[in-house]
């Protein structure tokens, strides 16, 4: 009887196992918080844009007091969305780019809020716009952080979980939001306007401008990230990670396992030859610094420049390879498979948001008649190689026959939503890997 038992299992316990391996392609990919990130205006980039960036003056957002103006954010998603692309901004209370003499509100001012007026500009692009007279508020009065911080609560009530949102920098603070001022206030309230971000967004992504080293230290333990303005100077360049100004950050070397890393050129690359700066060593950085998304505003490159564009385009963020899949060949009916699995992440950094991975049996026409939920965690792959071994249970009501095996990383919705570097058949980014008899 035992031995009748053993051979009513089926064929699966002595049939030859399904093998196949892939090869990875080189193809640059619009896949979700990963990446070129391009500006709202821009129809076409040069690479698949999975991220489209926008920076919004505070007055625009919120022209009266308590009167929100959302379409600064509610119409670019709109238009990201149509594109396949997500969001990511930042809020301004002063830009040396405004067209006139407000960035933040005149009711702010109107208010009583302490000011100071500056001018910045000409001929080199990155001080600023037209010479005119502006204002910034004085960020330590407490009309400021009493009126921003009510901005900023609305903002994450409106937008804190959005998945059309990828991450928002912590801004309002300096010029352009960068934390760079001529009008420097306290660590104490630099400290105030971190926690607004902090309060008002529990589950989208931060990313914490990079140019004030304190507020890096007090924003990266609690969860964010960071965002690098100005790739392609030197001294930003050594102006990093175990520089004297940077000592007391603590994890910034591991801070790009847990939050994405963000970059932005300083300037074009005709702006960076006319400094005689090193457009090589700029890309190395973003490599070596685990680059998640790469703000595209880097303008027209030489031929021989593009190759290297391309490889950091491709390599930013994560990129999955399936190396190698194996299986049974046979399974029967309300039993087990077991796929083991190879995975490589080819990119230099991370996926941080889940896109469970799910297993489909596929009828000859090419139609789901089972969906298997593996138990893998795509979050978890770092940049190497990934042994994974899935137990699938195959539903008793499946009609014995032959299938295709495929697979996806599947968003919230469970829409197969990531591309994969492999020479593998593909519908909709659902990757057919092989064969199994139902018995």
């Amino acid at each position: 009887m035992k031995l009748i038992y053993l051979l009513s299992l089926g064929l699966a316990l002595g049939a030859e196992p399904v093998s196949v391996r892939f090869n990875e392609t080189q193809t640059v990919f619009q896949n979700p918080g990963q990446g070129w990130m391009c500006g709202p205006g821009s129809r076409t980039t040069r690479f698949p844009c999975s991220v489209v960036y926008i920076r919004f003056q505070w007055m625009e957002a919120e022209p009266e007091e308590g009167h929100f103006n959302w379409d600064v954010l509610d119409k670019p998603i709109a238009a990201a969305r149509a594109r396949g692309a997500s969001i990511a901004f930042r809020v301004m209370t002063t830009s040396a780019h405004s067209r006139g003499y407000y960035c933040s509100p005149k009711w702010l001012f109107d208010a009583g809020c302490k000011s100071f007026d500056y001018e910045v500009g000409g001929d080199d692009p990155t001080s600023g716009g037209i010479r005119i007279k502006r204002i910034e508020p004085d960020y330590a009065d407490p009309i400021y952080l009493a009126k921003h911080a009510n901005f900023i609560r609305e903002l994450g009530k409106r937008y804190d979980g959005n998945p059309n949102v990828e991450f928002l920098d912590i801004g309002s603070y300096g010029v352009w939001g960068e934390w760079h001022t001529k009008h420097p206030v306290a660590w104490e309230v630099r400290r105030q306007i971190i926690d607004m971000y902090l309060d008002a967004f529990k589950r989208t992504p931060l990313a914490m401008m990079s140019d004030d080293a304190q507020a890096m230290a007090y924003a990266l333990p609690k969860g964010a990230g960071y965002r690098r303005d100005g790739v392609g100077s030197p001294s930003h360049e050594q102006t990093w990670i175990g520089s004297k100004k940077y000592k007391d950050v603590p994890g910034f070397a591991d801070a790009w396992q847990r939050s994405p890393a963000i970059f932005e050129w300083y300037g074009d690359y005709a702006y960076m030859q006319r400094r005689q700066w090193s457009f090589d060593n700029a890309v190395k950085f973003m490599l070596n610094n685990h680059v998640t998304l790469i703000n595209d505003n880097v303008g027209k490159l030489p031929d021989a420049q593009m190759e290297q564009l391309v490889d950091l385009a491709r390599k930013s963020g994560y990129r999955f390879v399936l190396r190698e899949a194996s299986h049974a060949s046979e399974v029967r009916p309300g039993g087990s498979l077991q796929l083991k699995m190879r995975w490589s992440n080819v990119g230099v950094s991370k996926m941080y948001r889940a896109f469970p991975l799910e297993v489909y049996l596929l009828d000859a026409s090419g139609k789901t008649v089972a969906t298997l939920h593996a138990a893998a965690d795509a979050r978890k792959w770092l940049p190497g190689d990934h042994d994974v071994v899935e137990k699938l249970e195959i539903p008793r009501g499946v009609k014995k026959g032959d299938y295709t095996l495929a697979l996806a990383l599947v968003d919230g919705a469970g829409k197969p939503a990531v591309a994969l570097a492999i020479d593998a058949k593909e519908t909709d980014r659902v990757y057919r890997i092989s064969t199994l008899k139902i018995r």
